[in-house]
């Protein structure tokens, strides 16, 4: 489900994108290269700060250009980091499986143990009662000799 939560999220981001690079072309405006420095500088910049308040500040002194190519870039940024999480999720998945599998496992380890528990009780319960019963045994024994001779124990 997470995988599939956040495969629709990227579907919506690159939406995003999308109109960003729509209204950048509509007004003519241009969409920074990877080459091109301030697209490196915005790029850097985009890297270290991942908090709005770090952004507030620009947002009065940023022309449309400016605002669509950071737009642009955090868009990128927010992609390739969503794609690394579902490459972990991915193989998470592989490894260990689904949600359904892994509540089996969790059901049928829980099971596994009650079962050990049991068997454990079981044993001792047995032992128990052969000791229980080898202890009537002398207590009948001590007692019919108390009786045969009263006087010697």
């Amino acid at each position: 489900m997470e995988i599939k939560l956040i495969n629709t999220a990227r579907g919506s981001l690159q939406e995003l994108r999308a109109d960003y690079l729509d209204y950048l072309h509509t007004h003519h405006l241009n969409v920074w290269q990877k080459d091109n420095p301030r697209q490196q500088r915005l790029r850097n910049f985009c890297h270290k700060h991942n908090d709005y308040s770090d952004y507030e500040p620009l947002m009065g002194k940023m022309n449309d250009e400016e605002m669509a190519n950071l737009a642009l870039t955090l868009c990128h940024q927010a992609d390739k980091m969503m794609c690394r999480y579902l490459e972990r999720l991915e193989e998470r998945f592989v490894k260990e499986g689904g949600i359904k599998e892994r509540m089996y496992a969790a059901r049928t380890g829980y099971r596994q143990a009650q079962d050990a528990k049991l068997k454990s009780l079981e044993e001792e319960n047995a032992r128990l009662k052969a000791e229980n019963q080898n202890l009537r045994k002398k207590l009948e024994e001590l007692e019919k000799k108390i009786i045969s001779n009263p006087r010697n124990p």
